[in-house]
């Protein structure tokens, strides 16, 4: 008995022109930054974002050396982190 040949599905993709819709992400980071510049100065933010940087290429040169799930979940993860930081010291900075 032949084996049934599966048929492969394409990739899902925008229209050409169109935007993803980023409204969520965006309040998510937003709501962090908020967070963030609730809790921290503009000393300690500007630490918080050197420190996150320096982590965000550990991660990206471990998932560049290593691929895996993980690598790229933990390069995610410190890539929002650092894009939360950034956006509370800017909003520290428009309130001063």
């Amino acid at each position: 008995m032949a084996r049934r040949q599966q048929r492969r599905r394409p990739a899902f993709r925008l229209p050409r022109g169109a935007t993803p819709d980023t409204t969520r992400e965006d309040a998510a980071v937003e709501a962090g930054a908020r967070r963030l510049a609730a809790v921290h100065d503009a000393r300690s933010l500007e630490s918080l974002v050197h420190d996150l940087r320096q982590l965000r290429d550990e991660a990206d040169r471990h998932a560049s050396d290593q691929p895996s799930p993980d690598a790229l979940r933990a390069y995610r993860r410190a890539s929002r982190e650092l894009t939360e930081a950034e956006r509370a010291l800017a909003l520290i900075g428009r309130q001063s």
